[in-house]
């Protein structure tokens, strides 16, 4: 039993649950949710997903990769289950499969120094099955606060 919880003790210290002070990756990854993602899609309802860096080809579904959950529908932005994210992905406008109603978007943190004060995130963004994109951005600490300080388009569609 001692074991078993000896296992378990970095999934219950990881920093996602409510009055735990998160990991950077969790602070780097709320903070674009909330000030990239959000000023820039305030005018759209969208979906959000903070998705952990995969390690290899068998290791890509939303099932696994998933950390939290996010929709905005104006405001404010409520964090949700895996259900109710992947309930809202599924929803089209009128039946048209190349309509979907909310975007839906994935932040990746690529890298992150706590002690350099600097890290890499990507937002991959699509708009429906044929549009979307994917930003890398050059994030760092400055007076206890994170900054963006470059971005880059690393794919398209």
């Amino acid at each position: 039993m001692a074991l078993l919880l000896l296992l378990q003790a970095p999934l219950l210290s990881s920093g996602c649950g409510p009055g735990e002070k998160p990991g950077i990756d969790e602070e780097v990854a709320e903070y674009a949710i909330e000030n990239i993602l959000v000023p820039e899609m305030r005018d759209s309802d969208f979906i959000v997903e903070w998705m952990r860096r995969s390690t290899g080809m068998a290791d890509v579904s939303p099932e696994e990769l998933g950390l939290r959950f996010w929709k905005w529908e104006g405001g404010p932005l409520t964090e949700i289950t895996l259900e109710e994210f992947k309930e809202l992905a599924a929803r089209r406008e009128g039946g048209d499969a190349s309509m979907w109603t909310y975007s839906q978007h994935s932040v990746t943190v690529a890298e992150a120094d706590a002690d350099a004060g600097e890290a890499v995130v990507e937002i991959g963004s699509l708009y429906n099955p044929l549009s979307g994109s994917g930003v890398r951005y050059l994030l760092r600490r400055e007076n206890g606060e994170w900054k963006k300080v470059s971005e880059e388009t690393i794919w398209g569609s």
